[in-house]
């Protein structure tokens, strides 16, 4: 098993790495961090050589491997420095792990287009990290969006093994909005309704007796109750359809502060 970790100086592709070895510990992973450089198509004057931006990649690369191994020093590492360059580099990367983490933006801002890029297309989960206190820490509940009408096997699957790593519960949320007609039906009809929803969503949980789930289903828009939900999570799961990141997908991963894990849908 190996989880990679996308790393370029940044504060948050730092993070990213940290999260990638504390879950490759976790998992009883190997780690892999990488660093996708643009290779310099001419030589400016002024402009650093060849020589001198690999050699600034791989300082990187070492400076990050030697974190990790002084905090996990049972953990194996190693580093790779991508011929290609990012996004296409580290989606390339990928196909050949398990799990692959990257540096992600803060709240509200533009979400780079490396991290949406290989977020919509990596064969394996992505999980965008933020650079902040709340990415590491005593372990917190694992959130996953569901749709309990149309559940996902693998991303709930992933959710589980996360949850179960980490040692917490598990909180599945189920959000819905009513329709048009809905203030028009009588109080025992809106109940009955409201009803049905949690409890297609506690079939689906209890399926599985580990870890403990917890349904959490919400009468809101589907971005607005991940976010809420999100606040006490030490990791949001989503899924993902075909190569595509919804807008729901979207705002969550601009607004969570916690890491989101983006997983196909298969």
């Amino acid at each position: 098993m190996v989880v990679l970790a996308a790393v370029d100086g940044s504060p948050e592709s730092l993070a990213a790495a940290r999260w990638a070895a504390d879950e490759a510990v976790r998992r009883r992973a190997r780690l892999r961090l990488m660093y996708a450089w643009p290779w310099p198509q001419h030589a400016a004057p002024g402009l650093p050589g060849v020589s001198e931006v690999r050699g600034r990649a791989l300082g990187m690369l070492a400076d990050a491997a030697d974190w990790v191994r002084v905090n996990h020093p049972v953990l194996e590492v190693d580093t790779a420095l991508l011929d290609e360059q990012a996004p296409a580099g580290i989606i390339a990367a990928v196909d050949s792990a398990d799990l692959v983490a990257l540096g992600s933006s803060a709240p509200h801002g533009r979400l780079g287009s490396v991290g949406l890029a290989v977020a919509a297309h990596a064969a394996c989960p992505v999980v965008l990290v933020r650079a902040n206190p709340g990415t590491t820490g005593l372990p917190r509940e694992v959130v996953v969006g569901v749709d309990a009408h149309d559940p996902a096997a693998t991303v709930l699957a992933f959710a589980r093994k996360a949850a179960m790593a980490s040692g917490v519960p598990l909180r599945g949320v189920h959000a819905w909005t009513p329709s048009a007609t809905w203030w028009s039906r009588s109080a025992a009809d809106r109940a009955l309704l409201a009803e049905a929803e949690e409890g297609a969503l506690v079939e689906l949980l209890v399926r599985d007796p580990e870890p403990i789930a917890v349904p959490d289903v919400r009468r809101a828009r589907p971005a607005d109750a991940l976010v809420a939900a999100a606040r006490s999570a030490g990791l949001l799961v989503l899924g993902r359809t075909g190569h595509h990141l919804g807008l729901v997908t979207r705002t969550v991963v601009h607004r969570a502060w916690c890491p989101v894990a983006v997983v196909p849908r298969g």
